[in-house]
């Protein structure tokens, strides 16, 4: 059985900080869209890649500082 507890896919540090920019930039790139001149439905869309981005960010950075100590500055 895979373990759950930790980063579970083998990369270095470097890879996994690279993701947390990755990602990082993806959500600043969605809050800076203009709101009003976008359809509702792509709105909705995106909405629902922020929260989840976020959610997955949440999950690297705890998991990250588990493994490595400390959060990239």
């Amino acid at each position: 059985m895979n373990n759950t507890d930790s980063l579970s896919i083998p990369m270095t540090m470097g890879d996994w900080v690279l993701i947390m920019e990755s990602v990082s930039s993806r959500l600043k790139e969605i809050d800076s869209i203009d709101t009003d001149s976008t359809d509702d439905d792509v709105m909705a869309d995106l909405y629902t890649d922020q929260q989840n981005l976020k959610g997955l960010l949440g999950y690297i950075k705890i998991e990250f500082k588990k493994e490595y100590g400390a959060l990239p500055e």
